[in-house]
């Protein structure tokens, strides 16, 4: 990322450079020195003595173009001239030089015959040159006449001239790399197309990019166009998406596709790969179903249970029918299958644009202990009739077997100065997604300048066992050699099993690249987060913004400053981006870390905007790393679509099926302006953001001046097609709008909702002394709610965890109690618990509810990690 020291204005529009930007002659005055040639090292006498009898060839123009392609001819004129007392003729050939001055060892790029010249005669000559695509630049082209000095003439010093300048330009490579449109549209519906188009050349250039529409799916330049872009510029290596809308009016099968230069206007390093992917497109009244998403452990004991979740979607224009949806194992080859205890089951009947997801045990009970591919298929019969049936499949891959799978997912030094000859403690923290225990691992910290992860020098080793499934955040203690490091090196870990029984089967993420640090003493100003309240701005919109920083040096820092700014996405170094707020930092002492409040202002450019903290701009602090001083946050959508922002949302966290229910959303208005009334939706989707169901009619906010907020009642009904846990969306506008999903999302705040009738028991809080002693009571404090709509009773289990993450199956159990609730009901419960587990590590206090046999809606909510404890001899 590049910050300029003014960016505080707006952003500058880059423009292509032209192909050709006139005409470069040897009239030019390209230098200010001159070419002085050297007297030739011997001279005949006798060629001498009768030059009134010789021809004198001189070259005295010479014309190309200023800007031309590696790979293209280019034409140059060169005016050659007779200057001798006698007719005759030569060769003249064309050569680029890296300086003005042209010799015959330059490289050569044409060569042509003078023709006959009488004495006092000129001939200008044109020769096709073509350079060789190894160096780009400017170079210098001139000529030379008899280059080999086969002809006698009066002077041979005299048959070159000056070269003119010459910019070579790389060729671009222009690909649509991909692309997303609707599998069904209706009939003049307008939709739209997302291209990713990207130019993999080396040169920059602008380019035009056209939708195509076909009967066929040979997509040709003369097939109709839906509609185009024009002007689009890719600096080498850089892509850009590409939004076009469209609408077709003859219902059928259509064949849809993208493509970038498609009237070859733009010379490419290579011509036959600017088309997308073909796209077939049904334009009528018809359901689609799709297996939208397909989650499994990657690592599955042979006879397991294979949990797996699913989400099933209509993404058609018609309501469908229920349907069936079958699972398979498939091995490598054709005649091996696996086998399920579920197989199949019913899908519902979906409403076009809704989905409906669960998760359910599979079991993998039978199958032999290997690699798997775990296959779910929609309407595998084909019995229900649908748009297109070559979608219905998704796949994941499934390991079967007893393994353990481990990894390193994090490296955190406790400080960045590391002084040579002492101890320094990382936390590694180390995770085993296999099906079984590690017995015992091996973790190792390293240093080295070298990014490779598994490249340095081991500084220290730590054991640890068993490792069950889950993570655990384990200090090492190092020691700093005493000499022969650089200036700053890396901290890097690595895992491994020290009493092997089977293998790893994934080695590639068993080390990991952490954090660089210095080598001896003094301050490390580190930006470590910049949080802007809302991901949707209009132009010129304030954006309150939080600026995170600490020290982590070994010397307090002296008064610094943190400069924020926005950068256009995704091409964050293709602009010095758009100045913000200069934030003051405090000294900080070593390890003291300090959040700074500001309010950004959004930029009045349209598109996505990504906010960025960087200190110490100027490089007044001197530090041990200089490069960890910056920051970059969430992508912030900046829209004219609407100045209006949902900050809140109030609603139930659960409802029966079909039940209405009321919501409250808080809506603000955070445009420079004044914004009028709009319409808020309520809708329902799964976790992973696919629809469910549109739950209310249109209720309208109010028009709001220019920083108020007011809230807004939203009715729904929970009409669904299967029970369990849900995101409530608002949304801002239309639901069915024409916009990306960027925006969308932008424009959308959602919280938890579970719909159905059973109990739902939830930990919302769990703390504990910040020190405890190993082998010694204490309490944990819990708080548990039953979110449900009936009255149950759980059993409240507390633990010490070796990461953020609950694993009960794994985690150190260390208390238990009971506790009976009504709905809407919640207890806080004082658990007495016994550290009996090593001292001297990481651990985290954690809480599980857990409703026995009685089937529990949510269970992403049922456990709880808490704070951070010591646990001391």
């Amino acid at each position: 990322m590049h910050l300029a020291p003014d960016a505080s204005g707006p952003r500058t529009a880059l423009a292509a450079p032209p192909r050709v930007s006139g005409v470069s002659t040897s009239g030019l005055p390209v230098r200010s020195e001159v070419c002085n040639h050297p007297p030739p090292a011997f001279r005949d006498t006798t060629r001498a003595a009768r030059a009134n009898e010789l021809p004198d060839f001189a070259i005295t123009d010479v014309e190309a173009p200023s800007r031309v392609y590696w790979r293209g001819p280019f034409e140059v004129s060169v005016t050659v001239c007779n200057e001798g007392s006698r007719a005759g003729s030569t060769d003249v050939s064309v050569f680029a030089s890296r300086d003005p001055c042209i010799t015959k060892e330059d490289a050569l790029l044409g060569s042509v015959p003078s023709g006959w010249l009488g004495a006092g005669a000129c001939e200008s000559r044109s020769i096709t040159a073509r350079k060789d695509a190894s160096h780009s630049g400017t170079w210098f082209v001139g000529a030379l006449a008899d280059p080999e000095a086969q002809v006698a003439e009066v002077s041979e010093e005299n048959n070159s001239a000056e070269g003119v300048p010459v910019t070579f330009d790389s060729l671009p490579d222009f690909v649509v790399e991909s692309v997303s449109m609707p599998a069904v549209v209706l009939p003049d519906a307008h939709f739209q197309v997302y291209a990713l188009v990207c130019n993999r050349g080396q040169g920059d250039e602008v380019t035009s990019v056209r939708l195509y529409q076909s009967p066929d799916a040979h997509i040709e330049s003369d097939d109709v166009v839906l509609n185009y872009v024009m002007g689009l510029f890719l600096q080498a290596g850089r892509c850009e998406r590409v939004v076009f809308d469209g609408w077709i009016h003859q219902p059928g099968t259509w064949y849809v596709a993208v493509m970038a230069d498609a009237l070859n206007e733009r010379p490419e390093d290579v011509e036959s790969n600017n088309l997308s992917a073909v796209t077939t497109l049904e334009v009528g009244s018809i359901p689609d179903y799709v297996v939208a998403a397909l989650r499994a452990p990657p690592v599955e004991l042979s006879n397991g249970t294979l949990p797996v979740r699913t989400t099933v979607c209509n993404q058609g224009t018609a309501d469908g029918a229920a349907t069936q949806m079958r699972f398979q194992l498939r091995a490598s080859e054709p005649s091996a299958e696996g086998v399920l205890s579920v197989s199949s089951r019913s899908i519902p009947a979906l409403a076009s644009n809704q989905c409906t997801e669960w998760e359910e045990p599979l079991g993998s009970l039978g199958n032999a202990a290997r690699s798997w591919r775990l296959v779910a298929t929609v309407n595998p019969a084909g019995a229900q009739t649908e748009a297109h049936l070559d979608n219905n499949d998704r796949a994941v891959d499934v390991l079967l077997g007893t393994l353990a799978d481990l990894s390193v997912t994090r490296v955190a030094p406790l400080t960045h100065a590391l002084a040579p000859g002492d101890f320094f403690t990382t936390e590694v923290t180390v995770c085993n997604t296999g099906s079984t225990s590690a017995p015992s691992v091996a973790v190792h910290v390293a240093l080295s300048d070298d990014p490779d992860p598994r490249v340095g020098i081991r500084v220290g080793t730590r054991s640890f066992g068993p490792l069950g499934k889950g993570c655990a955040v384990l200090p090492v203690v190092g020691t700093v050699p005493a000499q022969g490091l650089p200036d700053t090196v890396f901290v890097k870990a690595s895992v491994e099993l020290s009493v092997p029984q089977g293998v790893d089967p994934h080695l590639e993420n068993n080390a990991l690249l952490g954090p660089e640090v210095g080598i001896g003493t003094g301050p490390d100003l580190v930006v470590t987060k910049i949080e802007t309240h809302g991901r949707v701005s209009w132009r010129g919109g304030a954006l309150p913004a939080v600026v995170s920083v600490c020290n982590r040096g070994s010397v307090q820092t002296p008064q610094a400053f943190i400069q924020t700014l926005f950068l256009p996405e995704p091409d964050l170094d293709a602009s010095p981006g758009i100045g913000g707020p200069m934030l003051t930092v405090a000294p900080l002492a070593p390890g003291a870390c300090v959040a700074l409040e500001t309010v950004m202002t959004a930029p009045l450019f349209e598109g996505a905007w990504r906010p960025v903290a960087w200190g110490d701009v100027t490089n007044a602090v001197t530090e041990l790393v200089e490069t960890n001083n910056d920051a970059a946050g969430e992508v912030v959508q900046v829209t004219q679509i609407s100045g209006l922002v949902i900050t809140d949302l109030q609603a139930p966290t659960m409802v029966r099926l079909n039940e209405s229910f009321v919501a409250t959303a808080t809506v603000c208005n955070r445009s420079p302006v004044s914004q009028p009334g709009t319409r808020l939706t309520l809708a329902l989707r799964t976790e992973d953001d696919f629809p469910v169901s549109v739950l209310s009619d249109y209720s309208g906010a109010p028009g709001l001046v220019q920083g108020e907020c007011a809230q807004v009642r939203l009715y729904g009904v929970a009409n669904v097609p299967l029970e369990g846990a849900f995101r409530l969306v608002a949304q801002v506008g239309d639901p069915w709008g024409v916009r990306s999903p960027e925006q969308w999302r932008a424009l959308a705040f959602s919280v938890p909702m579970a719909v159905g009738g059973q109990n739902d028991f939830a930990v919302t809080a769990v703390s504990a002394s910040g020190v405890i002693r190993r082998g010694v009571s204490y309490p944990t404090t819990v708080t548990v709610c039953n979110r449900g709509l009936g009255i149950g009773s759980a059993s409240v289990k507390v633990y010490l965890s070796r990461d953020e993450h609950l694993e009960p199956s794994g985690d150190v159990r260390v208390g238990q109690a009971s506790v009976t609730l009504g709905p809407s009901q919640c207890r806080t419960l004082t658990v007495s618990s016994l550290a009996n587990v090593s001292s001297g590590d990481v651990w985290y206090v954690g809480a599980h509810a857990s409703a026995g046999s009685t089937p529990d809606l949510v269970p992403a909510n049922d456990g709880r990690v808490g704070s951070r404890v010591v646990v001391t001899p």
